[in-house]
């Protein structure tokens, strides 16, 4: 080796050599050489190279040109375009640009330098050999790594600067200017602003820092990395570039790199506080949970004013369903961030999950004072109304909700089903159909609406309704239950029995679809099929009006009029508000010929709340004819023909009371 420059070493202008020289140094501008140029690990070149052989094991950002040979060691970075005979890549080795094989010798670098004028150098002055013993060990401007006798390797060092001026009072503007546009969000004119930075300047790491913001912003993942990269090698000692490289490389999924980014972080600040937070929270997503708390709990240990740790800490605690901790962590950062809203939604919801709903609804409540159109506050406050059965409370809030976003699905749908238990029909079909149309992969809200469109008998839009339900989640047995329904409805009972039995198989103690089964089953004649099913859920379910009232159902098919009769007063003295239930009373009491007067009673109930229902009026017809009113009975029962001009049993029903006598009742 003919000449070393050793690291620490910074340069800038145009630099002309001969033999080989190992350069360990900061160079920036234009280098000739014409033997072996050797970049060395700790090396850092910002230009273009001209040479016989050139082997990088540091940092090149410029193009390089060798008459003979490129060499790339393992773990260099070169970013440039290569023009070369032979080409040699180890392992390990970075390398952005273009590649260009020469064929043919074009003009050599030694020729080269012999014809290109080259700046006359300043006349320097030399001092004679001093005596000082200090002055031997000063290190000299290019120390050799041999003792005399070598000749200095410098032919020409033209126009050569030390590389500490930088742009003078030029370049900081530039780049004050850069991060303010930046921390403007203009990233455009940061870009460019930067871009101009570097032709004052190609050293300062706070450029390529900034370049590396803008791009990672964009979401140019890989032109973040290599912006950091030559921020980190130019300034290896700046721990916020190692942390930006990090997330950026988490950003791209390489959570390795990302890990082993912030360790060198550490290694430069071992208590840096922030460092510990962000390994913390690449841990939690990688589901590393030990090594995230222990990296948390660090991180509050150093910085212990942050409350991201505490709030860090709370979800890892969480997602363990270690809730009092939770709440400990949170509350911990509510206290050093009493105005954020999200952290006092994050506490009410572990306040939920731990049963303390009181306490819960009051940091729902805190989150909504601290901003009023916060969007979460509101649909946790409606949703715990809800859950509260305090349907009014949870419409107004939803409402608030709906407000702040009208185009949300999940409002919407909450919309539709609260409209829906407070049996305002067309708003619910409304607020439903928005929130399909919002989001058709939403399966609930179609079963919502299905269900909805299914109780006024459209039978079609119900099944198409249901049916995309079940696509969307086959395991929703209520689903199958309401879609066996609605082919009941089309007498597509064979069809009906198959959804029936899917909603069982998922749920086989609902006992709602285990009468829907007795549904299919009654229509099929598989009357005492269906009892033994009912049966054994009526010893179990004492207190279920609805059980009692599909057993009178069945042994009314059966023509067992006296024990049907029992179970219906049975089913009556349960819920007394159910109109089905009273309608099929009172008709077995007529055909009973017994408790006229209460028959007469409830089938007025019926017809009050629904005077337009075929079926209750066929009711209250049969009841004037048994007790001795038939030309009411006909009066009447020719209004349910009007509603159902088809339906044969009403015509047979007109018939019998025109032509059959019956004795006046005892």
């Amino acid at each position: 080796m003919d000449s070393y420059f050793e690291k620490g070493i910074r340069l800038k202008g145009t630099l002309w050599v001969k033999g080989a020289v190992h350069f360990d140094g900061d160079f920036e501008g234009e280098i000739y050489s014409s033997s072996h140029f050797i970049v060395g690990k700790s090396g850092k070149i910002l230009g273009n190279i001209k040479t016989h052989n050139v082997t990088n094991m540091g940092f090149i950002q410029g193009n390089l040109f060798a008459e003979n040979k490129v060499a790339l060691m393992n773990d260099s970075r070169l970013t440039g375009d290569i023009s070369t005979y032979h080409l040699v890549v180890d392992e390990g080795s970075n390398f952005e640009g273009r590649c260009k094989m020469v064929d043919e010798a074009p003009k050599t670098v030694k020729e080269e330098m012999e014809t290109l004028e080259r700046p006359v150098p300043k006349t320097a002055k030399v001092s004679k050999a001093s005596n000082d013993p200090k002055a031997s060990d000063k290190k000299s401007f290019f120390p050799l790594k041999k003792a005399a006798g070598i000749a200095a390797v410098i032919l020409v060092i033209a126009g050569v600067t030390w590389l500490y001026p930088r742009g003078g009072n030029e370049l900081e503007p530039l780049v004050e200017q850069g991060y303010k546009l930046v921390a403007e969000k203009r990233y455009a004119d940061a870009e460019a602003i930067f871009k101009k930075a570097l032709t004052v300047s190609r050293v300062e790491s706070k450029v390529y820092a900034g370049l590396g913001d803008i791009y990672f912003e964009d979401k140019r993942y890989n032109d973040a990395l290599a912006q950091f990269q030559r921020s980190i090698d130019l300034n290896p000692a700046n721990e916020e570039y190692r942390i930006k490289q990090a997330k950026t490389y988490s950003s791209k999924g390489q959570l390795k790199e990302a890990v082993e980014s912030y360790k060198q972080a550490l290694e430069i600040n071992p208590e840096s506080g922030p460092v510990f937070y962000n390994m913390g929270i690449l841990y939690l997503e990688q589901k590393e949970l030990d090594k995230a708390r222990e990296a948390l709990n660090m991180s509050v240990e150093l910085d212990a004013n942050s409350f991201e740790a505490h709030e860090a800490l709370s979800l890892l605690y969480s997602q363990e369903k270690a809730y009092d901790k939770a709440i400990t962590e949170i509350a911990e950062a509510v206290k050093l961030e009493n105005d954020k809203p999200s952290l006092h939604l994050t506490l009410g919801q572990l306040l939920l999950q731990s049963g303390k709903e009181d306490e819960a609804v009051k940091a729902f409540k805190k989150a909504a004072d601290l901003f009023p159109q916060n969007f979460p506050a509101q649909i946790r406050i409606a949703d715990w109304y809800y859950t509260k059965g305090m349907l009014e409370e949870s419409l107004e809030t939803y409402k608030i909700a709906e407000a702040l976003d009208s185009g949300n699905p999940v409002v919407q749908a909450r919309l539709g089903k609260i409209y829906s238990d407070k049996n305002q029909i067309k708003k619910a079909q409304e607020a439903l159909e928005k929130a399909i149309k919002l989001d058709p992969k939403d399966a609930q809200s179609h079963y919502q609406l299905g269900k909805l469109v299914s109780g006024e008998k459209k039978w079609g839009r119900a099944q198409s309704l249901l049916s995309n339900a079940i696509a969307l989640d086959a395991g929703h047995a209520p689903s199958h239950y309401e879609l066996g329904i609605v082919l009941l409805g089309r007498k597509q009972v064979d069809l009906a029995l198959e959804e029936f039995k899917k909603a069982l198989d998922l749920e086989p103690q609902n006992s709602d679809f285990i009468m829907g089964l007795v549904l299919a089953l009654v229509e099929q004649k598989e009357l005492d099929s269906a009892l033994e099913l009912l049966l054994p859920v009526s010893r179990t379910e004492v207190n279920n009006p609805k059980i009692f009232f599909s057993v009178c159902n069945v042994y009314t098919k059966k023509g067992y009029f006296t024990v049907a009769t029992g179970h219906c007063e049975k089913s009556f003295e349960l819920d007394n508000s159910n109109y089905e239930t009273m309608n099929r009373l009172a008709w077995l009491y007529a055909k009973k010929s017994v408790k006229l007067a209460k028959a007469f009673e409830l089938s007025n109930q019926t017809l009050k709340a629904f005077p337009n229902r075929p079926e209750y009026i066929d009711t209250l017809s049969e009841i004037l004819y048994v007790r001795g009113e038939p030309e009411k009975a006909v009066e009447k029962i020719q209004e349910a023909i009007n509603r159902m001009p088809n339906d044969p049993y009403y015509k047979q029903q007109l018939w019998k009371f025109k032509n059959v006598k019956l004795p006046p009742p005892a």
